[in-house]
């Protein structure tokens, strides 16, 4: 049995030569790692089956470059079977992960964040509280954590009926044209929606801020959800 299994997930892959895949895993002990699976396209391949989006895994590899290779793996937990729209919804998760977390880097918390996230989202009830739920402690792991507790002008806390509007580098400042409400600010630190209205601004919001740190990249997993949504 191969020492030193790593709980993780497969974010994504890609075919390599003729019978192979390039891996991109997301592990709780190593954070993201790339692996080639040799020979996991063969109808026989000891992996058939296994890797794929949103299957809890323990797997295990060899090598120190920055390409290494997996040597083993197995299903850990149930699957996380995600229903309708909520599978591409788990896809933005991993296209987050993708973008936002360093190769080789681990981030334990965000790992059990998302393993969270991927429980809610089995319930079509919780979708988008628990995606700004992941985003806002996602960017809180990674060093760009949102300042929602005090106005940063006048350093007083948030005040719930008070209308805000929100500088991506600096905070929330009280504003009577201001866009989003102090509730929901309040609500997106504590991560405990009560009402429809605090879901769309924080929504509109942790878009803002996700594609200025994106700095014009585009995800797909968006693309794919918006034309669900219009049909």
């Amino acid at each position: 049995m191969p020492q030193s299994l790593q709980a993780g997930f497969l974010l994504h892959h890609q075919n390599y030569q003729e019978s192979s895949l390039i891996i991109d895993v997301f592990t709780q002990a190593s954070g993201r790692i790339s692996l080639i699976a040799k020979g996991a396209r063969q109808q026989k391949s000891q992996y058939l089956g296994l890797l794929r989006p949103f299957i809890p895994l323990n797997i295990s590899y060899i090598g120190s470059g920055s390409l290494k290779t997996l040597s083993h793996v197995e299903s850990g937990r149930e699957d996380s079977i995600l229903p309708g729209i909520n599978t591409y919804c788990g896809f933005y998760l991993n296209e987050l992960l993708r973008n936002f977390i360093p190769v080789e880097e681990p981030y334990p918390e965000v790992f059990l964040n998302y393993l969270s996230c991927l429980q809610q989202l089995k319930s079509s009830l919780v979708i988008e509280a628990a995606l700004r739920t992941f985003e806002v402690e996602l960017l809180q792991s990674i060093g760009y954590g949102l300042q929602l507790e005090f106005d940063y002008l006048t350093q007083l806390p948030i005040q719930t009926t008070g209308s805000y509007q929100y500088n991506i580098e600096q905070g929330a400042t009280i504003n009577q044209d201001g866009r989003i409400l102090g509730e929901t600010l309040i609500a997106m630190q504590q991560g405990n929606y009560t009402n429809d209205r605090q879901l769309m601004e924080a929504k509109q919001l942790m878009r803002q801020i996700i594609d200025f740190y994106l700095q014009g990249k585009h995800l797909k997993s968006r693309a794919l959800i918006s034309k669900l949504i219009q049909k």
